[in-house]
């Protein structure tokens, strides 16, 4: 019957009676948070990204305006994900609690998983929701994201320019790629156009020339999503 059954439903056989070996359930607990967990760092980055302070981000669509400043438009559905995620540590803890269950049937700790199991896969699958709301109508502003990298006059990739200083100076480009860098301007610092030509200094200090294994591993996790 138990075959059957399993067969019936599409679920695995169990060997044994698991009335109080939970492993099951804390197996699919710590997934679910696993998966929350996923959601809520990607949901945490569309919203700082979408701060007035770095605009280089934004969610699409209609939603996310605000009753009283017509200007606003909140990543509303980032926030929702983010939001549901964060209720997943807490059930996530007490279903691994819950697992000590006495004897042959457990007096409560049984009936203590109901609830939160329930709401574990409720705010988990809200989040992922709420996520793919978000990326779908995601909207980049790479004109912002530039407008950032350049707001550090160079000092983004000053460990680029001291690399580029030590056949010259030695050991001591550090401490002058350093002391430019706290002058202000990186790109147009005497102590560094003194090595380096303007040419070779625009190049070092590109972004887009230093993105190491970026793209591979974009490929590689493309693939990977693919499979």
């Amino acid at each position: 019957m138990l075959a059957a059954f399993s067969a019936e439903v599409g679920l695995a056989e169990p060997d044994l009676p698991w009335h109080t070996e939970r492993t099951r359930i804390a197996d699919l607990a710590g997934a679910l948070g696993a998966a929350a967990g996923a959601v809520a760092k990607v949901a945490r980055d569309l919203t700082l990204f979408a701060q007035t302070e770095v605009g280089e981000m934004a969610e699409g669509g209609d939603g996310g305006g605000s009753s009283t400043l017509p200007h606003k438009h909140n990543p509303i559905a980032a926030i929702s994900a983010a939001a549901a995620a964060a209720q997943a540590p807490g059930l996530v803890a007490t279903l691994l609690t819950a697992m000590a269950h006495e004897h042959q049937r457990a007096a409560g700790n049984w009936h203590a998983e109901w609830q939160p199991l329930r709401a574990l896969l409720t705010s988990t699958g809200s989040a992922a929701h709420q996520l793919r709301r978000a990326l779908a109508h995601l909207r980049v502003d790479t004109g912002r994201m530039r407008a950032n990298l350049d707001l550090t006059h160079g000092a983004l990739l000053a460990e680029r320019v001291a690399g580029a200083l030590r056949p010259a100076l030695g050991a001591e480009a550090h401490a002058v790629v350093r002391a430019a860098v706290a002058r202000g301007d990186l790109r147009t610092d005497p102590a560094i156009t003194a090595h380096l030509s303007p040419s070779r200094l625009a190049g070092l200090l590109a972004p887009e020339t230093y993105v190491g294994s970026a793209n591979a591993l974009i490929d590689r996790a493309l693939r990977a999503a693919r499979r």
